[in-house]
C-alpha cells in the first residue's frame, strides 16, 4: 500500500513539473473556406493529405481531398460526396 502511495505522489509531482514547463499552445485562424451547397465550409486543420472542414448546419466535420485538377472532393458523414473548386 505504501508503495502505491509513493508512486502516486511521484506521478503527481512529475505532472505538476510537466505542466509548469509546457510550452504555450498557439491556435491560428482558419486559412481558407470552400463554397459548398450548404454554404462556406471552414478549413480547420489537416490529416495527412486531406484537410478537415466544418460545414454549416452539420454537427460533425468533414474532409476536403484535393483531386489535383483544380477541384476537391468534400466528404461528410451522412451526405453525398461533392466536387467543389479548389481554393487558391
Amino acid at each position: 500500500m505504501l508503495r502505491i502511495l509513493l508512486i502516486m505522489a511521484a506521478l503527481a509531482i512529475a505532472g505538476e513539473a510537466a505542466a509548469q514547463n509546457a510550452a504555450p499552445i498557439s491556435v491560428s485562424p482558419p486559412a481558407s473556406s470552400v463554397n459548398t451547397s450548404a454554404g462556406p465550409a471552414l478549413v480547420t486543420g489537416s490529416t495527412g493529405s486531406a484537410q478537415i472542414i466544418m460545414i454549416p448546419g452539420s454537427a460533425v466535420g468533414g474532409l476536403l481531398m484535393n483531386n489535383g485538377n483544380g477541384t476537391s472532393t468534400v466528404l461528410s458523414p451522412g451526405s453525398v460526396p461533392q466536387v467543389v473548386p479548389t481554393p487558391r
